[in-house]
């Protein structure tokens, strides 16, 4: 037998069979009474077609057995190079075909067209038909279970009885559909029996709503981890074994609530998932993953023997990635769970690469904002462009260190550049706490401003309280550098230059006079242009004035704030 073979069951047929008030046996979901008034006739044909659906879902129950478990003996006897035995089974997987395509015959679809059953023909054609090949197949399987037993080859025993056990089954339930068939035919329409498996079909029915208008062998990184869920149990032990047969790692469930508990629970590839349960049927299970944000990508194939194209197009519909009526066919089985893998792989690795281009974006937009200001950020991300600007009433700062240079010079480049990092890392937080936006760093040279791209009451003011810290802070730390500042205030034009190396930057006679204050201010002090001290004169004390010739300006007047004193008036 080929890995991929599977033919799996719904449920068991003797088990499924409801017994009428008078004690005799009936044909699941079918009976042949006449209903008080007229039906309309779409809703006839719907119940004649989940009749004969349900018949086929019934009879093929124990067929797919008998398929299936002669199938797996044949594959273990040809690899144990037992011929005369594999022989013999393959005479009992030929009549298991041979009921498939008389089943299927007998209960095509087509029949419908016929507009009634005609329910004795149908009997006698049953009795007649599946009876043949059905006792080749009992009596097979009795005369293989004896030798097996005499010589002692336990290994093939137990599925050589699932087999005739399924014979026996298929027998009695067509003996049950022949003794139905004989009784006295009153109907010229199709109901559905009220039986605990009727009510199953009914709410499947109900489910799939009725349709206006229609609409190669997997390789080893194909294999996955299954879920198995149908409540036939003989369904579900042999069609796992025949996926753990092609390297799938299989949970079986036998209904709906246990799959939806477990794959809360647990991590899956694919969902094989009967239609036919109680409880929750497998469309509903279905909808139930597909409605679940977590789990809506987990393929499902539909298994089922309802094979009615409202089931089809409802489960499609519904979000299911295939659908397979019972029995299957091996090696579309085996290709479609291949495919399905194959595609929830691809999906994964999709999923996996937006996250990736998603963190690179992050990283690269997190470093962007290290490099330029937030506001220009989001400009140049909406429009790949930032437009040049003119800020009015901006405060610019500068300050720099004094003696960098000679310090420089007989230290190592470590030493300098960890206390420089430090220095400038406690900057960057003065310039938050008080509104101020750093726009560069030049050697040992710290520049920010504010009021750019949000106003404030009163940017000299924030510049002013910001270049009190840092003066402080600098010579707080090590080697205890004494700090020049010098702020203006004024317009400024701002814009952004380069491509490989973005720079946000400032020009304009305010930028000028700023740094013109800074390189001639005096260590731990403040140095304020006239325009800038108007602006904070109310809330501090100038501990010195003076004129000084500023190259390219002229004499310019200097209003000084002592760092080291108690200034702040209010």
């Amino acid at each position: 037998m080929n890995d991929e073979t599977s033919h799996p069951e719904s449920s068991d047929p003797v088990d499924r069979v409801p017994l009428d008030d008078a004690g005799t046996t009936s044909v699941p979901q079918a009976g042949l009474v006449r209903e008080n008034g007229a039906r309309d006739d779409l809703e006839v044909d719907r119940c004649r077609s989940a009749v004969l659906a349900n018949l086929r879902h019934e009879l093929r129950t124990p067929i797919n057995a008998i398929i299936g478990y002669s199938e797996m003996l044949i594959e273990d006897a040809e690899s144990a190079s037992d011929e005369s035995f594999s022989g013999d089974v393959r005479k009992i997987h030929n009549s298991g075909l041979m009921l498939l395509d008389m089943v299927n015959a007998l209960l095509d679809p087509k029949r419908l067209e016929e507009g009634r059953l005609d329910a004795e023909a149908f009997g006698a054609r049953v009795r007649h038909e599946l009876r043949t090949p059905l006792n080749h197949i009992i009596g097979y399987a009795e005369m293989l279970i004896e030798d097996a037993r005499g010589a002692v080859n336990t290994g093939v025993v137990s599925d050589l009885e699932r087999i005739h056990l399924s014979g026996i089954r298929l027998l009695s339930l067509i003996d049950q559909i022949v003794g139905l068939t004989r009784a006295p035919r009153e109907a010229e329409e199709i109901a559905l029996e009220d039986s605990a498996v009727s009510g199953m079909l009914r709410d499947v029915l109900e489910t799939i709503h009725t349709i206006e208008s229609p609409a190669a062998y997997p390789h080893d990184s194909d294999r996955g981890r299954l879920l198995l869920v149908d409540d036939n149990e003989i369904n579900r032990e042999m069609l796992s074994r025949q996926l753990r047969r092609q390297g799938h790692q299989v949970e079986v469930v036998g209904n709906g609530r246990e799959a939806l508990g477990m794959i809360e629970k647990e991590a899956f590839d694919l969902v094989l998932l009967d239609i036919m349960m109680p409880e929750i049927n497998g469309i509903q299970v279905l909808e139930h993953i597909k409605r679940d944000p977590q789990h809506r990508d987990l393929p499902v194939i539909m298994i089922s023997a309802l094979d009615e194209i409202d089931s089809v197009v409802r489960c499609i519909e519904a979000g299911a990635e295939d659908y397979l009526p019972k029995p299957f066919n091996p090696t579309v089985l085996r290709a479609r769970i291949g495919a399905c893998l194959e595609k929830k792989r691809l999906r994964d690795r999709e999923v996996v690469y937006l996250k990736q281009i998603e963190t690179e974006k992050k990283r690269a937009d997190d470093l962007l904002h290290v490099i330029l200001p937030a506001e220009i950020v989001d400009e140049l991300i909406a429009t790949d462009d930032v437009k040049p600007r003119r800020y009015e009433n901006v405060a610019v700062l500068f300050s720099d260190i004094v003696g960098f240079t000679p310090y420089c010079e007989d230290r190592d480049p470590e030493e300098i550049v960890s206390n420089l990092q430090e220095l400038v890392i406690a900057f960057e937080e003065h310039a938050i706490q008080y509104n101020m936006q750093k726009i560069k760093t030049i050697g040992d040279s710290f520049m920010a401003a504010a009021g750019l791209f949000k106003p404030v009451a009163n940017p000299v003011l924030d510049a002013v309280h910001c270049g009190l810290k840092i003066i402080r802070s600098a010579h707080a730390v090590r080697p205890h550098w004494d700090v020049r500042v010098g702020i203006h205030v004024g317009p400024v034009v701002g814009g952004l230059l380069g491509r490989r190396q973005y720079l946000f930057d400032l020009w304009g006679d305010t930028v000028n006079t700023a740094a013109r204050m800074e390189s001639n201010g005096r260590p731990g002090h403040l140095a304020l242009s006239v325009p800038a001290w108007r602006q904070v004169e109310q809330h501090f004390d100038c501990d010195s004035c003076a004129t000084i010739p500023v190259k390219g300006k002229g004499n310019l007047q200097f209003k000084f704030i002592d760092a080291t004193k108690r200034t702040c008036v209010d």
